[in-house]
């Protein structure tokens, strides 16, 4: 008799940061991850099936002095061996100016300074994510999907943005390309 696909095998599966967070500084602090709404700690390993990352949920707090438009956490799958390339697929929140989006009436508000906002991989999107994975090679069966904070945009500023540790300003010569002036430090708090 053959197992039917709902009788998938539960195995140790693992969301981990793919960077220490404590070497930069970053606008948005991590509060809290769920799955199936359950919290879990950074790198503590659940029982999953292959659709263990269903309804994953990342809240995140804008700890910064400003309005956020956009916030975006990446969930990074490394190809198996011999596969094709990376794959990363984002969770996010907002108006991304720096892709050219301008906001409009029904455009999610700002996340205001300690506001906190949920990023999930709702049912809607599951079927997204699922063809992301599939186009760019990768099995189902993943059991590590380290996640990073990819990209935060302002407010106020829309040609600057925040990723990996550095603020970066759009550059006039080229659309899509964004450079590095300074190291992201948080304000302080009188």
């Amino acid at each position: 008799m053959v197992a039917s696909a709902s009788a998938q095998e539960l195995r140790d599966r693992e969301l981990k940061p793919a960077i220490d967070f404590t070497t930069i500084e970053m606008p948005v602090q991590i509060v809290s991850i769920k799955l199936n709404g359950s919290e879990v700690a950074p790198g503590q390993k659940i029982k999953g099936d292959d659709n263990w990352l269903k309804g994953v949920s990342f809240t995140v707090k804008n700890i910064s002095d400003k309005p956020i438009a956009y916030v975006a956490m990446g969930l990074r799958f490394e190809p198996p061996p011999g596969g094709a390339r990376l794959v990363v697929f984002n969770l996010s929140y907002g108006v991304d100016y720096s892709s050219g989006l301008p906001r409009s009436g029904s455009s999610p508000l700002p996340i205001q300074p300690d506001q906190t906002v949920d990023l999930v991989l709702t049912n809607e999107r599951y079927p997204n994510f699922l063809h992301i994975l599939g186009m760019g090679g990768m099995p189902l069966g993943f059991d590590v999907v380290p996640y990073y904070v990819e990209r935060v945009s302002f407010e106020d500023n829309p040609d600057v943005i925040w990723e990996g540790g550095y603020l970066k300003r759009k550059n006039p010569a080229f659309l899509d390309r964004f450079d590095s002036f300074e190291r992201y430090k948080l304000p302080t708090k009188h």
